[in-house]
């Protein structure tokens, strides 16, 4: 009886540590499967940035009489020309953001899926998408998107206008709670619908909706990156998150190998289109679009502002970067100047990248020369001084740096 009783308590241990043997592979193996789901969430992600940088940094080059910048509308419906994964031809109205699927055929790129197999969902900042377009493309463009933290209050990005991210590529991971990925027509490739919230999850807790974008011109849009878990830890967002901000997208422009051309051409441009000394400009930043005046501010024998837009009509470089671009012209019409000690009846003045001192975000702020302009050349400008001196040229290792041109 005894050696009875010993067996079958063996037979019960050898029973039990074959079920947590069982239990503990298929933990290892379940762990194992996520790891593997956010590796290929993560490449996704980073192959859709790295190919949407690549769109707006060859913007200019693949569509000729326009600068570098520029996103594509996503793909609201699978309609637009080229189908599925084609972007949409125009996509709402200026400065107004808009939330679609990634458009991966525009992109050049296959249909791009995260872990639990879904395609890409993107959001474009309104003053990035390419139609309709904003009115200043340059490296003072902010994008209108803040990303939040899982704790739905740190940001990733955000914190200031100039690093809002101009555009935020979500993978939206398995369905959660009543949403639905029931495919309709002409979804062959990534099945599903163009329903954002049937994807894209809310957190309610901090008030984010990553279906959400604001229909405002130049209102900011939040989202948050996932796992987001609610007070009883129970995962309420599952959206995976990548972004991409201005400095993302101008430092490489300033990487190609023709921006010293570009830049020094502004300055060529300008100064012919100048030669009639016409009276410097004002903008105001507030209006959509942007509006200008006529005159310029009188300082001493010169009067000084933006160039105007009769001189940077019908020329899409300078009509894009007309911002940076100041002007002080004599008002007798004579030489009453110098640049670089050469005779000047004007001067023109391409503002270099802002400092880590200089914010451009609001209309004052980028009616405000010190913001654009440092040391010697800013004194002159702003204080209606009659000599300039400095840099004729841009530099890559000094893209700060005022260029100065003379109008003989």
């Amino acid at each position: 009886m005894r050696q009875d009783g010993a067996a079958a308590l063996l037979l019960m241990l050898i029973v039990v540590m074959m079920g947590a043997a069982y239990f503990l592979t298929v933990s290892v193996s379940i762990a194992r499967q996520s790891i593997e789901n956010d590796k290929s969430t993560a490449q996704a992600l980073a192959q859709a940035k790295d190919a949407l940088i690549g769109f707006a940094i060859t913007y200019g080059d693949t569509h000729p009489g326009n600068v570098e910048g520029y996103l594509p509308c996503p793909d609201l419906s699978g309609t637009a020309i080229g189908g599925e994964g084609g972007a949409e031809g125009n996509c709402g109205a200026e400065n107004v953001s808009m939330l679609g699927r990634l458009p991966w055929k525009t992109l050049g790129l296959p249909p791009l899926k995260d872990g639990h197999g879904e395609c890409l969902w993107y959001a474009v900042s309104g003053t990035y998408k390419y139609n309709p377009k904003t009115d200043l493309m340059n490296w003072d463009n902010n994008g209108l998107f803040q990303v939040v933290a899982s704790d739905g209050v740190r940001l990733l990005s955000g914190s200031a206008p100039d690093n809002q991210a101009v555009a935020v590529i979500f993978a939206p991971g398995a369905a959660m709670g009543s949403q639905s990925h029931a495919s309709v027509s002409g979804t062959s490739s990534c099945g599903g619908n163009y329903i954002a919230s049937n994807y894209l999850d809310s957190d309610p807790v901090h008030g984010i909706n990553n279906a959400a974008v604001s229909p405002i011109a130049n209102a900011v849009s939040r989202f948050v990156a996932g796992p987001v878990e609610n007070i009883s830890g129970k995962e309420i967002v599952n959206d995976r998150v990548i972004f991409i901000t201005r400095s993302d997208l101008f430092n490489a422009v300033k990487k190609r190998n023709d921006f010293a051309a570009f830049v020094n051409g502004l300055l060529t441009e300008a100064i012919s289109n100048l030669s009639a000394l016409p009276a410097p400009a004002a903008i105001n930043f507030s209006t959509t679009p942007v509006t200008e005046t006529s005159g310029g501010t009188l300082v001493g024998s010169i009067a000084i502002g933006r160039v105007p837009g009769v001189a940077v009509a019908g020329n899409y470089a300078l009509e894009n970067w007309q911002d940076n671009l100041l002007y002080a012209r004599c008002t007798s019409g004579f030489a009453c100047l110098t640049v670089n000690a050469a005779p000047c009846r004007g001067g023109v003045i391409f503002a270099g990248d802002r400092t880590a001192s200089q914010s451009r975000d609001t209309n004052a702020q980028r009616n405000d020369w010190a913001n654009y302009l440092e040391g010697a050349t800013y004194r002159a400008f702003a204080a209606g001084d009659v000599i300039f001196s400095g840099a004729q040229s841009y530099s890559a290792t000094s893209t700060s740096t005022d260029l100065l041109a003379c109008i003989p």
